[in-house]
């Protein structure tokens, strides 16, 4: 790439980072506030990016793919994000969230032939240490099924990036992945309501609006552009990169929210900061795509 293909990446990088952590922030608001529960949550939050993608499908004449796996990585991150976020402070969820990305997307890197060097694996753990320090201050015991739920949410999120590196049609992708994703998360949501016989706590206004903007703004355009961007960066890059997004949910806690900016979060961004630009070296062996049965191109 030149100069102004790698800008422009790295713009688009950028905003796929804040758009994430401000899907975060509405997340956070919604479940922690019990707003809505984490089920409605799931299925306004999927159902809410489908209409916006099936009607860019429909504009741009694109038609409806079958499911691939990278459905089911989309639905076990959505659901369970949901679910842990409740219980889970948003310092530990974060800490546990993108610990697991980064893990799933570096085995995955070895797999598609990616050979990180010494400076990707340090990158890698310069920006773990500045989220961990980030963190580690905020940190309580949670209970064990939260941390394994924010765990899988985690690896469903890798698994889904890491699928995306082989799609030469992002659109066409995601529209599919959200449709599907769409009816898995209606079918547990009528599940729900059977097993739930006595009389359901009425959502809050405010929270409705909060998982359908989190589908519809900041989760379904946001990863339509990640599948786009994903082949045109290495999978350790994509994995390390991510970690900047607590980084900038706790700057936009400071602007939006008040929350004072201390010289750990500066420390910690420092290092994130300095990880991601070890993993920006370039690797000895060039990416490449992985097998189909992660994702069909």
């Amino acid at each position: 790439m030149d100069f102004k293909q790698s800008l422009s990446v790295a713009g688009a990088t950028l905003l796929v980072l804040v758009g994430m952590a401000a899907n975060s922030l509405l997340a956070r608001a919604a479940l922690a506030g019990h707003l809505v529960g984490p089920t409605l949550f799931t299925l306004l939050r999927l159902a809410g990016g489908a209409a916006l993608l099936a009607v860019l499908s429909a504009i741009r004449r694109v038609p409806l793919r079958r499911p691939r796996a990278n459905v089911l990585w989309l639905f076990l991150y959505a659901s369970a994000f949901s679910y842990t976020y409740v219980v889970l402070g948003a310092a530990m969820g974060a800490l546990l969230l993108f610990f697991a990305v980064q893990l799933t997307m570096f085995v995955g890197a070895v797999i598609a032939g990616e050979r990180p060097t010494a400076s990707h694996v340090l990158g890698g753990l310069l920006a773990f240490a500045g989220l961990y320090i980030l963190v580690a201050l905020q940190l309580h015991r949670p209970a064990p099924w939260a941390v394994v739920g924010m765990l899988a949410a985690g690896l469903g999120w890798g698994l889904y990036s890491i699928g995306g590196r082989g799609v030469q049609e992002p659109l066409a992708h995601t529209t599919a992945n959200f449709f599907y994703a769409t009816l898995l998360a209606t079918v547990v949501a009528l599940l729900h309501l059977a097993w739930q016989a006595g009389p359901q706590s009425t959502p809050h206004e405010a929270g409705l609006v909060e998982a359908l903007v989190s589908g519809a703004v900041t989760s379904a355009p946001i990863y339509l552009l990640w599948y786009a961007l994903l082949p045109k960066l290495r999978t350790v890059f994509a994995a390390t990169v991510q970690l900047a997004v607590p980084v900038i949910v706790a700057v936009g806690g400071w602007a939006l929210l008040g929350e004072p900016v201390t010289a750990r979060l500066a420390i910690a961004g420092s290092l994130v900061l300095a990880g991601v630009g070890f993993t920006m070296r370039r690797s000895s062996h060039p990416p490449r795509a992985l097998d189909s049965d992660l994702e069909a191109r």
